[in-house]
């Protein structure tokens, strides 16, 4: 059965961009999927109506909690793939996370995200008791991209104090994550002359895909060391 997956930090470190990548990823291997647009910006929705959206992207726009339970039924009785974007606020992610298998916690590069990201960890540990039963999250890196050795470090030891399981895969700064925000369609479906990096793009989009559940199975360990480019990088 493919997880439901909630995205959201107290702190905006691209949600919309992580959910719309796994939607992709899903998508482009013919798996149906219902993106829930819950964060305050609402990029996603935004996205659904620019030319090129897949037919099995199914975008919904709701921040209600009854209604976000209601898709996420829907989506698991019918053996679709449901993402929710919870973007940064601390109800929506809770309400988001409670009816996931898996949340995840996107971390940018800095200091202060990593920081927002721990809090994040410490709402959902102390609402663990409500929702599915058996849900669990966990970081991923996003926008990884070459620091300074001592904020590497820093980040790293922000993140060290938090029990939370980090992905060994995360994704790397590319502007092929943000051109369909801006032309529409997916990594999978834009044209190579749109943005650099799109091969590089589809093949890590689908390396973390894998990991989480989506496409596969999923390596559930108790603390992955997370990959060499995603937080030890050195300047």
């Amino acid at each position: 059965m493919l997880p439901v997956v909630s995205i959201g930090s107290l702190k905006t470190s691209g949600t919309s961009t992580l959910a719309l990548t796994l939607a992709s990823v899903a998508a482009a291997a013919e798996i149906p999927v219902i993106l829930i647009d819950a964060a305050r910006d609402g990029d996603l929705s935004a996205w659904a109506k620019l030319a090129g959206s897949p037919k099995r992207i199914c975008v919904e726009r709701t921040r209600d909690e009854g209604e976000i339970e209601r898709l996420v039924r829907g989506a698991r009785r019918r053996g679709d793939f449901a993402v929710i974007d919870a973007g940064d606020m601390g109800s929506t992610i809770q309400a988001a996370a409670r009816q996931a298998d898996r949340a995840l916690i996107p971390v940018r590069f800095s200091p202060l995200s990593a920081r927002y990201a721990v809090e994040t960890d410490n709402m959902l540990t102390e609402d663990a008791g409500y929702g599915r039963r058996g849900r669990d999250w966990c970081f991923v890196a996003t926008a990884v991209t070459t620091i300074p050795s001592r904020i590497a470090r820093n980040v790293e030891t922000i993140i060290e104090t938090s029990h939370a399981r980090r992905l060994p895969i995360g994704l790397v700064q590319r502007a092929a994550y943000e051109a369909p925000f801006l032309y529409g369609g997916t990594i999978f479906t834009l044209p190579d002359e749109i943005a650099p990096g799109l091969d590089r793009a589809r093949a890590e989009a689908a390396s973390l895909a894998y990991e989480i559940g989506i496409l596969g199975h999923h390596r559930r360990e108790e603390r992955p060391a997370v990959q060499d480019e995603a937080l030890s990088v050195a300047a």
